[in-house]
């Protein structure tokens, strides 16, 4: 996540697309069942789609992550890391409280 530093001015906060937060709502009540069925493999594959999924952003948004390392992005491109950056944090997010998840039932 430090590639996208000095993305977003201080305090800016973007707005992710309606459709990934239905996504994201939908996945959040996913995992909520989940945890409550104590079905740790089912927890686990899940975390492991949402990491592919994170690899695919990281991926797609590489050509424009060169471009703004070297000051040269467009505004296009600029959009499209942001929106990157916000759809990052939000699955990092889950995919900690699901590695919570895993080591609560270890211990």
């Amino acid at each position: 996540m430090k590639r996208f530093d000095g993305l977003l001015a201080p305090g800016e906060k973007y707005i992710l697309p309606e459709i990934f937060q239905q996504e994201m709502l939908e996945l959040n009540s996913q995992l909520f069942a989940l945890e409550h069925s104590g079905d740790e493999n089912a927890v686990l594959q899940l975390g492991r789609r949402i990491s592919q999924w994170m690899e695919l952003l990281l991926r797609e948004a590489e050509p424009a992550l060169e471009a703004f390392s070297g000051g040269k992005a467009s505004p296009g491109q600029l959009e499209l890391l942001k929106e990157c950056q916000a759809k990052l944090k939000y699955l990092l997010r889950i995919q900690q409280r699901i590695s919570t998840f895993a080591t609560r039932d270890e211990a």
